[in-house]
């Protein structure tokens, strides 16, 4: 029944406005619940990019004995380089465990990392305020893993390092490079410099209609047939303008992004300008040649990584021997702190080449786990080649970031 003036009866009227007030009170909770939810999923995104906790890692006496009498040297600068660390297993990752390790042995031998400015005024034959038994720590790639765990390894013992990035990764590879706030936040340190690895795409490009993969520095680029035209190499031209615009490209993202940025130095795509292999045998001497006039520092692999057959290998161990490659000692989960050291020692006291080899067999003979805490060996270098430990298992397969970018206009 309806009341006189046409509305409907109270009891209606206040069951109408308990169904609003519960269906405000409704949303009102979900809403909530919407923004703790996204909110924790922001938490979480940006969780898994923060550094990890300081870690400083202490030596034993034994193991810190060596270290101690490391042979005093000046005018040398020996060169290491990290790529993953803590990361998705593969050759180019260590544990952080071991990384932490190595630092506090460079730390008990009286290492000073220094910066790529004091670097490339050494290369000048510039060795005033060089300290003694210096160092340079390199980190390839620009890799998110190595920033969360190093910054934290590196800060307390006030060690310098060299960040060489990629700046089409920023965007193309996120969750393996850093973003352009984390190199801003080391750049800013003072302790880190960051550098140019390339501009953009990855390192591998097709060589051939079978799909061959070659390097992006050292080979032309196949380029399959469109529209009734059959595929061909690009003309030796079109990659030099690649490749110029690929380190121009490097050059101005990093001027745009990075307050302070000064290109000292560059690190060619896996250390390789066409020195194996390369389609066009005037690549090398064309990649190298100009990446030696625009930079003072160029990096290239390990030095003991020459095979036998790589025709266009620019020789030479220490830096500016010849002067236009700086070749480095590249860091794995096998190089122990005795491998370390044999291969520092040796290059301190300019061992002949060859001999340095029986140093990188060693790791080999004795890999370290990530999760070992005593009994590597550290504590007696002689006692590196008595008894074989059981290998770690093998890890999973795993690549570096796949897929070529549509390249900048």
């Amino acid at each position: 029944m309806r009341r006189k003036g046409g509305g409907p009866p109270a009891s209606v009227r206040t069951s109408l406005g308990k169904t609003v007030l519960q269906g405000v009170m409704g949303w009102g909770v979900l809403t909530a619940l919407v923004a703790s939810f996204l909110s924790a999923r922001i938490h979480s995104a940006e969780s898994y990019r923060d550094p990890l906790p300081p870690f400083v890692f202490r030596l034993s006496a034994a193991q810190a004995a060596p270290w101690k009498s490391f042979p005093m040297y000046r005018r040398a600068v020996p060169v290491l380089e990290y790529h993953g660390i803590s990361g998705p297993p593969s050759y180019l990752t260590i544990s952080r465990y071991l990384f932490a390790k190595q630092m506090a042995a460079l730390k008990a031998g009286g290492f000073h990392p220094i910066s790529i400015e004091q670097y490339a005024r050494f290369l000048r034959g510039d060795y005033r305020g060089l300290p003694t038994r210096p160092i340079l720590l390199t980190f390839d790639d620009g890799r998110l893993d190595a920033y969360r765990a190093a910054l934290n390894v590196l800060a307390p013992l006030h060690f310098h390092a060299v960040d060489i990035v990629v700046p089409g990764w920023v965007t193309t590879n996120a969750r393996f490079s850093q973003n352009w706030d984390e190199m801003r936040q080391l750049q800013a340190t003072g302790l880190w410099d960051v550098q140019a690895h390339f501009g953009y795409g990855h390192e591998s490009i097709p060589v051939n209609s079978a799909g061959k993969l070659g390097g992006a520095f050292a080979d032309l680029e196949w380029i399959n047939g469109s529209k009734g035209r059959p595929g061909h190499l690009e003309t030796f031209a079109q990659f030099k303008r690649r490749v110029v615009g690929n380190m121009e490209f490097a050059i101005t993202q990093l001027s745009e992004h990075i307050p302070g940025y000064k290109p000292y130095a560059m690190a060619i795509p896996r250390g390789d300008y066409g020195e194996a292999y390369t389609n066009d045998p005037r690549i090398p001497g064309f990649v190298v040649s100009w990446l030696d006039r625009h930079f003072q520092a160029v990096f290239g692999g390990d030095y003991l990584s020459k095979s036998a057959h790589e025709k266009f290998w620019i020789g030479g161990r220490r830096s500016r021997v010849t002067p236009q490659i700086d070749y480095r000692m590249t860091m794995g989960q096998r190089d122990i702190l005795p491998v370390l050291y044999c291969r520092l020692r040796d290059y301190a006291l300019d061992t002949p080449t060859w001999r340095e080899y029986l140093c990188y067999h060693r790791g080999k003979k004795k890999p370290e786990l990530a999760n070992e805490n005593d009994g590597d060996g550290d504590g007696a270098l002689g006692s590196l080649t008595a008894g074989r430990r059981p290998a770690p298992p093998k890890a999973a397969r795993w690549a570096e970031p796949a897929g070529r970018p549509a390249r900048p206009a």
